[in-house]
Protein backbone atom coordinates (compact mmCIF):
# COMPACT_ATOMS: atom_id res chain seq x y z
CA UNK A 1 0.00 0.00 0.00
CA UNK A 2 2.88 2.34 0.75
CA UNK A 3 4.07 1.95 -2.84
CA UNK A 4 0.64 2.96 -4.18
CA UNK A 5 0.34 5.94 -1.82
CA UNK A 6 3.90 7.28 -1.34
CA UNK A 7 2.74 10.54 0.25
CA UNK A 8 0.93 8.69 3.09
CA UNK A 9 2.52 7.22 6.21
CA UNK A 10 1.86 3.66 7.32
CA UNK A 11 -0.04 4.97 10.36
CA UNK A 12 -2.27 7.19 8.20
CA UNK A 13 -3.14 4.26 5.92
CA UNK A 14 -3.88 1.97 8.89
CA UNK A 15 -6.12 4.55 10.56
CA UNK A 16 -8.04 5.19 7.33
CA UNK A 17 -8.52 1.43 6.83
CA UNK A 18 -9.86 1.13 10.39
CA UNK A 19 -12.36 3.92 9.67
CA UNK A 20 -13.69 1.83 6.77
CA UNK A 21 -13.86 -1.26 9.00
CA UNK A 22 -10.92 -3.02 7.38
CA UNK A 23 -8.37 -4.88 9.49
CA UNK A 24 -6.01 -7.82 9.35
CA UNK A 25 -7.47 -11.18 10.25
CA UNK A 26 -6.96 -12.65 13.72
CA UNK A 27 -5.02 -15.58 12.23
CA UNK A 28 -2.62 -13.20 10.46
CA UNK A 29 -2.10 -11.09 13.60
CA UNK A 30 -1.55 -14.08 15.89
CA UNK A 31 0.91 -15.71 13.48
CA UNK A 32 2.85 -12.46 13.09
CA UNK A 33 2.99 -11.90 16.85
CA UNK A 34 4.06 -15.51 17.45
CA UNK A 35 6.92 -15.19 14.96
CA UNK A 36 8.12 -11.96 16.62
CA UNK A 37 7.84 -13.52 20.10
CA UNK A 38 9.78 -16.66 19.16
CA UNK A 39 12.49 -14.59 17.46
CA UNK A 40 12.86 -12.45 20.61
CA UNK A 41 13.07 -15.57 22.82
CA UNK A 42 15.71 -17.07 20.54
CA UNK A 43 17.73 -13.85 20.59
CA UNK A 44 17.75 -13.88 24.41
CA UNK A 45 18.55 -17.60 24.52
CA UNK A 46 15.33 -18.50 26.37
CA UNK A 47 12.71 -21.14 25.76
CA UNK A 48 9.26 -19.68 25.03
CA UNK A 49 6.71 -19.60 27.82
CA UNK A 50 7.07 -19.46 31.58
CA UNK A 51 8.97 -22.12 33.47
CA UNK A 52 6.59 -23.85 35.89
CA UNK A 53 7.06 -22.96 39.55
CA UNK A 54 8.18 -25.90 41.70
CA UNK A 55 5.89 -27.50 44.28
CA UNK A 56 6.35 -25.68 47.58
CA UNK A 57 6.88 -22.28 45.93
CA UNK A 58 5.02 -19.38 47.53
CA UNK A 59 3.71 -16.04 46.34
CA UNK A 60 1.52 -13.27 47.75
CA UNK A 61 -2.00 -12.61 46.50
CA UNK A 62 -3.70 -9.82 48.39
CA UNK A 63 -3.27 -10.43 52.11
CA UNK A 64 -2.72 -14.18 51.66
CA UNK A 65 0.45 -16.13 51.01
CA UNK A 66 -0.28 -18.99 48.60
CA UNK A 67 1.75 -22.20 48.40
CA UNK A 68 1.90 -24.47 45.36
CA UNK A 69 0.84 -27.98 46.39
CA UNK A 70 0.58 -29.81 43.05
CA UNK A 71 1.17 -29.52 39.32
CA UNK A 72 -0.18 -27.85 37.21
CA UNK A 73 -0.90 -24.70 39.20
CA UNK A 74 -2.75 -25.96 42.29
CA UNK A 75 -2.31 -23.26 44.93
CA UNK A 76 -3.67 -23.11 48.49
CA UNK A 77 -3.44 -20.44 51.22
CA UNK A 78 -0.42 -21.14 53.42
CA UNK A 79 -2.36 -20.92 56.70
CA UNK A 80 -4.86 -23.55 55.45
CA UNK A 81 -2.03 -25.79 54.22
CA UNK A 82 -0.25 -25.52 57.59
CA UNK A 83 -3.46 -26.47 59.43
CA UNK A 84 -4.10 -29.44 57.13
CA UNK A 85 -0.55 -30.77 57.57
CA UNK A 86 -1.19 -31.24 61.30
CA UNK A 87 -4.97 -31.72 61.64
CA UNK A 88 -6.10 -33.19 58.33
CA UNK A 89 -8.53 -31.67 55.81
CA UNK A 90 -10.80 -28.80 56.76
CA UNK A 91 -14.40 -30.06 57.23
CA UNK A 92 -17.17 -28.84 54.94
CA UNK A 93 -18.61 -25.50 56.06
CA UNK A 94 -15.58 -24.64 58.21
CA UNK A 95 -12.67 -22.28 57.59
CA UNK A 96 -9.21 -21.87 59.06
CA UNK A 97 -8.91 -18.44 60.64
CA UNK A 98 -6.15 -16.58 62.43
CA UNK A 99 -6.98 -15.72 66.04
CA UNK A 100 -5.10 -12.43 65.85
CA UNK A 101 -6.51 -11.67 62.37
CA UNK A 102 -3.07 -11.86 60.71
CA UNK A 103 -3.06 -14.75 58.22
CA UNK A 104 0.67 -14.18 57.66
CA UNK A 105 1.23 -15.53 61.19
CA UNK A 106 0.92 -19.27 60.46
CA UNK A 107 1.86 -20.61 63.91
CA UNK A 108 -0.50 -23.41 64.94
CA UNK A 109 -1.21 -21.54 68.19
CA UNK A 110 -2.62 -18.68 66.10
CA UNK A 111 -4.79 -20.83 63.78
CA UNK A 112 -8.26 -22.10 64.65
CA UNK A 113 -11.18 -23.80 62.92
CA UNK A 114 -14.45 -21.82 62.75
CA UNK A 115 -17.77 -21.93 61.00
CA UNK A 116 -18.39 -19.10 58.56
CA UNK A 117 -21.11 -17.68 60.82
CA UNK A 118 -18.78 -17.66 63.82
CA UNK A 119 -16.06 -16.05 61.73
CA UNK A 120 -18.46 -13.31 60.65
CA UNK A 121 -19.46 -12.64 64.25
CA UNK A 122 -15.86 -12.53 65.46
CA UNK A 123 -14.95 -10.04 62.72
CA UNK A 124 -17.77 -7.72 63.80
CA UNK A 125 -16.42 -4.17 64.06
CA UNK A 126 -17.62 -3.96 67.69
CA UNK A 127 -15.33 -6.84 68.70
CA UNK A 128 -12.18 -5.91 66.79
CA UNK A 129 -9.17 -5.30 68.97
CA UNK A 130 -10.60 -7.19 71.94
CA UNK A 131 -8.82 -10.24 73.36
CA UNK A 132 -10.13 -13.65 72.28
CA UNK A 133 -11.35 -14.53 75.80
CA UNK A 134 -13.49 -11.40 76.09
CA UNK A 135 -14.99 -12.01 72.64
CA UNK A 136 -15.90 -15.55 73.77
CA UNK A 137 -17.60 -14.16 76.89
CA UNK A 138 -19.53 -11.59 74.84
CA UNK A 139 -20.75 -14.29 72.45
CA UNK A 140 -21.88 -16.50 75.32
CA UNK A 141 -23.65 -13.53 76.87
CA UNK A 142 -25.48 -12.84 73.59
CA UNK A 143 -26.48 -16.51 73.26
CA UNK A 144 -27.82 -16.46 76.83
CA UNK A 145 -29.88 -13.32 76.11
CA UNK A 146 -31.33 -14.93 72.97
CA UNK A 147 -32.29 -18.07 74.88
CA UNK A 148 -33.98 -16.02 77.64
CA UNK A 149 -35.99 -14.12 75.00
CA UNK A 150 -37.06 -17.39 73.36
CA UNK A 151 -38.19 -18.84 76.69
CA UNK A 152 -40.17 -15.73 77.68
CA UNK A 153 -41.92 -15.62 74.28
CA UNK A 154 -42.91 -19.27 74.52
CA UNK A 155 -44.42 -18.76 78.02
CA UNK A 156 -46.80 -16.04 76.81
Amino acid sequence: MLVLLPERTKTAITLRANLFGLSKTEAHRSETHRRIFLAACEARGESPGQDPRPIGATHRKGRYTLIKIAQPDVWKPLHVHTWEQVNGPVPEGMIVAAKDGNVQNVNLDNLCLRTRAEHQLRNNHHYRGLPEEIVDILHLQNELKKEIKRKTRNEK
